[in-house]
C-alpha cells in the first residue's frame, strides 16, 4: 500500500515551539503508512536555515510560499500545491496555518482531501468575542475532519471557544528530543554562555513577546539582586516583540543591570543552554503547553514557573508555580531556592518527564490518522 502523503501547514520555519513539534511528529510517524511534507506560509529569514536543514535531514521535504499578493494569494497558493502534490491529509498547526490551510483545503475537499486542525496554544489574544477569526474558526469547524490540542487546557479552551463537544478535540501531548538534552561538559557550556564559577544562572528561554513574559521577570530580577547578588538571569530566545525587547533593553540599562541580566538572542542548538543552567524560570502570561518545561525537566533544571494555563499540568507537581504577572512572588520564589530545594524540584521534574515522549505522541497522531478513511 502506498503511503498517504500528508500536509504539515505551519506559520514559518523559524524558531519556536510549533516548528519544533512538526518536525518531531514527522521525524517518528511511520513512513510506511505516511509521507509527511511542510509547507511554511511565511518566507524564510536569517534564522530559518538550521530548521530547513534538520526537516531535510529528517527526509521531510520544504515547501515555502511565494505569493506576494497577500492572504489571498496564499490560500490560492497553498491550494494548488495541495493539488498538484496529490495530498490526502491536510494538517495545519496553530492560528494563522488553521486558518489559511483549512480555506485552502476546504477548496480541495471534493476531490477526497482530510482536514486536521492542530491547536498549540491559547487563543484569548487573537479570539475576542465577535473577532472575524472566530466566526471563521467556528465556520471551519464543520469541514475539520479531526481536530488535535496539545494539553487538556488547550482542549478546553478551544471547544469552548468555537464551541465544539471537548470529545471531538483529541490529545496529542509534546514530547521532548534527545539531542536539546543531551548530556554536555557543563564547565565547557558555562563558559560558552559567559557564566562565571559562581553565578547562579537563571534562564528563560522562549520567544522575546508578551506571551513569555519577560518583561515581569525583568523586574523580578532587579528585584532578586538585593537578596541573590550572584544571580545572572539569561534570556534566551529570538526577539519576535522589537518593540518589546528595546524596551527591556532600555529598563535593564537604566538600572545598571546589563551584566546581570543579559540578553542571548535565538540559540539554534538549546542543549549548552540546558546544561549550564542553574534553574529555568517560566514567567509566561499563557501557555499552551511549553515545551522548554518538559526539556529543562529531562535536563535536570529545576523549574520555577507562573500557573498560567497547561503549566501546572504539564509540570504535574514537579515545578514551584507563582501568580501571572506577578514580580515580587517570581523573585522570593528563586530567592527561596536553596541547593536542597533544587535538588528536590530537579528530582521531581526528571520523573515527571518521563511522561513526554514523541514516538508515543507520532503513535497517537497515527492512530488519528488512521481512523480517517482511504479514498
Amino acid at each position: 500500500m502506498t503511503a498517504r502523503k500528508v500536509a504539515m501547514v505551519i506559520n514559518a520555519l523559524g524558531s519556536g515551539g510549533v516548528p519544533e513539534a512538526v518536525l518531531n511528529l514527522c521525524t517518528h510517524l511511520p513512513r510506511e503508512r505516511y509521507a509527511p511534507q511542510v509547507f511554511a506560509l511565511k518566507p524564510e529569514d536569517g534564522q530559518d536555515s538550521g530548521t530547513r536543514h534538520r526537516f531535510a535531514a529528517a527526509g521531510v521535504p520544504v515547501t515555502v510560499a511565494t505569493a506576494t499578493d497577500g492572504k489571498i494569494g496564499t490560500v490560492a497558493e497553498l491550494a494548488d500545491w495541495l493539488s498538484d502534490q496529490g495530498i490526502a491529509i491536510l494538517h495545519s498547526h496553530s492560528y494563522r496555518p488553521n486558518l489559511y490551510a483549512r480555506m485552502a483545503g476546504a477548496i480541495c475537499r471534493p476531490r477526497g482531501l482530510h482536514i486536521v486542525a492542530h491547536y498549540h496554544n491559547q487563543y484569548d489574544d487573537k479570539w475576542p468575542a465577535g473577532s472575524p477569526a472566530l466566526r471563521l474558526e467556528r465556520q471551519l469547524a464543520g469541514v475539520t475532519d479531526a481536530m488535535i490540542a496539545v494539553s487538556d487546557n488547550v482542549r478546553s479552551h478551544v471547544a469552548q471557544a468555537i464551541g465544539v463537544d471537548e470529545s471531538r478535540i483529541r490529545l496529542v501531548p509534546n514530547g521532548i528530543a534527545a539531542d536539546k538534552v543531551r548530556k554536555l561538559d557543563r564547565a565547557t557550556a558555562r563558559r560558552q554562555m559567559g557564566l562565571q564559577p559562581g553565578d547562579l544562572a537563571i534562564g528563560v528561554i522562549g520567544r522575546i513577546c508578551a506571551q513569555k513574559g519577560q518583561e515581569d521577570m525583568v523586574e523580578a530580577a532587579l528585584l532578586l539582586r538585593q537578596t541573590r547578588p550572584e544571580a545572572v538571569v539569561l534570556l534566551i530566545g529570538a526577539a519576535e516583540d522589537a518593540a518589546l525587547s528595546s524596551r527591556l533593553a532600555a529598563r535593564i540599562a537604566a538600572a545598571g543591570a546589563s551584566t546581570t541580566i543579559r540578553f542571548i538572542g535565538h540559540m539554534p542548538d538549546i542543549a549548552p543552554a540546558y546544561a549550564a543552567l542553574d534553574i529555568l524560570a517560566a514567567p509566561s502570561r499563557w501557555e499552551g503547553f511549553g515545551l522548554m518545561l518538559v526539556e529543562a525537566m529531562a535536563a535536570g533544571l529545576p523549574v520555577v514557573a507562573t500557573d498560567a494555563g497547561a503549566i501546572a499540568e504539564v509540570t504535574g507537581g514537579a515545578a514551584q508555580l507563582v501568580p501571572i504577572g506577578d514580580p515580587t512572588a517570581m523573585a522570593a520564589a528563586l530567592a527561596a531556592l536553596d541547593m536542597q530545594k533544587r535538588t528536590a524540584l530537579a528530582k521531581a521534574g526528571l520523573a515527571r518527564a518521563q511522561a513526554f515522549q514523541w514516538p508515543a505522541a507520532a503513535a497517537r497522531l497515527a492512530a488519528i490518522y488512521d481512523g480517517l478513511p482511504c479514498h
